[in-house]
């Protein structure tokens, strides 16, 4: 990790609100229409999309990864755009915000954020993909996610239930049940509210209703007998997403793991804390950290969580294990945040945490 990239993103931390203000009230004054298309509260929710903005430059600014904010403006303006935002008024909003970075930021710091803009600016720029989403996809591998999608976005959480219990019950996997039917659905129903194509409700029904699932899919699993490596699971401080992670430990415990799920929001200090006070007993002491990262926005408690188990004396040798849309986004990211490995796929986090940590050899009997 590059200790300035993550010192500029401290800096552009502490002025990030005042330059959202500025840059809108930049773009409004230059604008006169602005105000009366957008009436009493525009320049309060622009304000709100430019502080968007900013904290996401900060995130991918700290881990030097130009690409991200870039990938996160594509999807920022993809969302303005189903809106019905004008072409005229988007651009003009990523401009104020480059000009305030310009205009305020110390000069190291702006050269690095130039860096930043312009990627974005090209991200924005490419011609958009045509992703009509998992409801209009008609490939075979797809049929199944998409109607336990549609299960639950007409409120059918019980038929929804038994189409992911069927496949299980019909020979695929638990993986390949979490991988192929619930992990897409969850992702199409996050796509599908990012461009209002499904409400808030819809989007917290089918999260809530798989939460539900999950537990039953799993509960109707045999695992491996336990092998004695012990895991924790958790997604890192500041994000809510606990969803996959909770599948992800699910995988582990089948695969003979002992597994402590910890759920969302969990600072690096109280994950420290958890191993240092279990190191102390051999068969307590845990082996592997798997951590999740929903967002761009967790991407500096990912770094803060490695930095702080390289830190203590009695994490040592206890592996991270990292995952989520940044990792799958950018696979070099892992390595550059200082993590031992990364997956991008559910299927993959059996076998890299048996790379990481392999099954030990069972004692030998006198």
């Amino acid at each position: 990790m590059d200790p300035l990239a993550r010192q500029h993103a401290s800096e552009l931390d502490q002025l990030r609100r005042g330059l959202a203000d500025l840059a809108v009230d930049a773009h409004f004054d230059g604008d006169p229409t602005m105000d009366e298309r957008y009436g009493p509260g525009g320049r309060r929710i622009w304000k709100t999309e430019a502080a968007s903005r900013l904290a996401q430059l900060v995130e991918a600014m700290a881990c030097d990864r130009p690409q991200l904010y870039g990938g996160h403006a594509a999807w920022s303006v993809a969302a303005l755009r189903a809106r019905n935002v004008p072409e005229d008024d988007i651009r003009n909003h990523l401009a104020s915000i480059a000009a305030a970075l310009d205009a305020e930021l110390p000069e190291s710091v702006k050269e690095r954020a130039r860096r930043f803009t312009a990627v974005a600016n090209e991200a924005v720029a490419s011609p958009c993909s045509d992703d009509r989403g998992l409801l209009a996809e008609r490939s075979r591998d797809a049929t199944l996610a998409r109607l336990y999608l549609l299960n639950l976005l007409q409120r059918d959480a019980e038929e929804a239930a038994k189409l992911a219990m069927d496949a299980l019950r019909g020979g695929m996997t638990l993986s390949a049940v979490y991988e192929q039917v619930v992990t897409p659905a969850l992702a199409e129903v996050g796509r599908m509210w990012h461009v209002q194509e499904a409400s808030i409700a819809d989007e917290h029904f089918c999260t809530a209703a798989t939460r539900t699932i999950v537990a039953q899919l799993r509960a109707a699993t045999a695992a491996k007998p336990a092998d004695g490596r012990r895991a924790v699971c958790f997604a890192v401080g500041g994000d809510m997403h606990d969803l996959v992670i909770r599948m992800a430990s699910d995988l582990l415990e089948l695969d003979g793991w002992n597994v402590e799920f910890l759920g969302a929001d969990m600072p690096s200090s109280e994950i420290v804390m958890t191993l240092e006070a279990a190191s102390a007993d051999p068969a307590s002491r845990f082996h592997l950290v798997v951590a999740g990262a929903g967002t761009n926005l967790a991407i500096r408690s990912m770094m803060e969580l490695a930095s702080a188990l390289k830190g203590s004396p009695e994490c040592a040798g206890v592996a991270l294990l990292v995952g989520g849309r940044p990792f799958a986004i950018d696979p070099g990211l892992a390595t550059a945040i200082g993590a031992d490995a990364s997956v991008r796929r559910l299927s993959e986090v059996a076998d890299a945490a048996a790379r990481l940590v392999p099954v030990p050899h069972a004692p030998t009997r006198r």
